[in-house]
């Protein structure tokens, strides 16, 4: 039987979130999110797994699920069944929700969604947990943002968000953004009036931008925003050649795996209301470059320095094995209102949003190309 140790009495709110709802668990490593979720989730997970391995590859890691009340047991997958782990009684762990309101247009909003109403949560692994200072960027994807499921109040509040966003111009809008600003981090108003009631300065040093400043693009100018994210602003300091070729090479690797995310849609029949791209790339610079200096320079393998030794422990070596660094991800996250739908063909409502990012990030590669050439 696979056993799977979590103590959840240690669990504690997920801070590093940019956008998503209340109620967001993580373990004391910061490896784990443990989210609520529908049942439909759970279900869209672990069918990937089993039978959508591409797709799955671009998903956070699948974990298993977390019964969060009463006597209950951590459910983790294997290969081909999903086994009990043991573990202590849960007790009912929720997280502090957010007190923050945001004023909006059409009147005061939660700055992220309420909590869903169930004690079930699917365990995955923190994307953004072998960054040392991830800057992260949310985009929801889909012009139409509610499945058949969903009331006619809850339809008409969306179609009316899309219809005021690039949801419905580019089928995709900017959902929420952290960015490392530094320890130091000036408050992001003394930086640009506009940004008042969309960005605030954590005393963590980053710059957490809400669910509005996405709203406030158009199709035209929400290249800024992806600006703002790759090349988040320093007090107005003047860009380097070395900060303009850092956010180039993070843009060409989001575009070579949201190309390939989109090659393995095209291919899938699914809908997926409401997912989100999730971008992820190395906010820290000292950390950037030591992690490209490893990638460009790969530590000998162990079994090219003991190819002569005689007795080799392979299931040691393999537990000893560290992945490379990363320098920048991308996932596909958010599945509470996703299925597989055979015979019905592609998921054009969210692969318009996709295509739509790619062309957006290739063209702030050439702007970025351009500036580099005036330095």
């Amino acid at each position: 039987m696979l056993k799977q140790i979590l103590d959840p009495l240690t669990l504690t709110a997920f801070t590093g979130a940019a956008a998503g709802h209340d109620g967001v668990l993580s373990d004391e490593s910061g490896h784990l999110v443990i989210k609520p979720c529908t049942p439909a989730e759970i279900a869209f997970y672990e069918s990937a797994n089993a039978h959508h391995k591409n797709l799955a590859a671009f998903m956070p890691t699948f974990l298993g699920t977390l019964q969060l009340s009463g006597s209950q047991n951590l459910s983790t997958p294997s290969s081909s069944t999903t086994n009990t782990a043991e573990t202590a009684p849960v007790p009912l762990i929720e997280a502090a929700a957010s007190k923050a309101i945001l004023n909006t247009p059409s009147g005061p909003e939660r700055a992220y969604g309420k909590r869903l109403d169930t004690d079930q949560s699917i365990v995955l692994a923190n994307v953004a947990f072998d960054f040392r200072h991830p800057n992260i960027l949310d985009l929801k994807l889909g012009a139409q943002l509610w499945d058949s499921s969903a009331r006619p109040e809850k339809r008409a509040k969306l179609d009316k968000i899309a219809a005021e966003t690039t949801s419905s111009s580019l089928g995709f809008r900017i959902a929420g953004m952290r960015t490392w600003q530094g320890k130091k981090a000036a408050d992001p108003v003394e930086h640009d009036e506009e940004l008042k009631g969309l960005v605030e300065a954590e005393e963590s040093g980053y710059w957490v931008y809400n669910k509005m400043y996405g709203r406030k693009f158009n199709a035209q100018d929400v290249i800024q925003g992806f600006a703002a994210y790759v090349l988040p602003p320093k007090n107005g300091e003047k860009r380097t050649k070395k900060q303009l070729e850092r956010a180039r090479e993070c843009l060409e690797l989001f575009v070579a795996d949201v190309e390939r995310i989109k090659e393995i849609l095209e291919n899938e029949a699914s809908r997926m209301y409401s997912a989100s791209l999730l971008f992820v790339y190395e906010g820290d610079a000292k950390a950037f470059d030591q992690a490209k200096d490893i990638l460009e320079n790969p530590p000998v393998e162990r079994d090219e320095v003991e190819e002569d030794s005689e007795i080799k422990d392979d299931e040691g070596d393999e537990e000893d094995e560290e992945e490379l660094p990363k320098l920048a991800t991308v996932k596909l996250i958010d599945f509470a209102h996703a299925k597989w739908t055979p015979g019905q063909g592609a998921d054009e409502n969210s692969l318009r949003g996709i295509r739509n990012t790619i062309k957006i990030l290739r063209d702030l590669i050439n702007k970025v190309k351009d500036d580099i050439a005036d330095i």
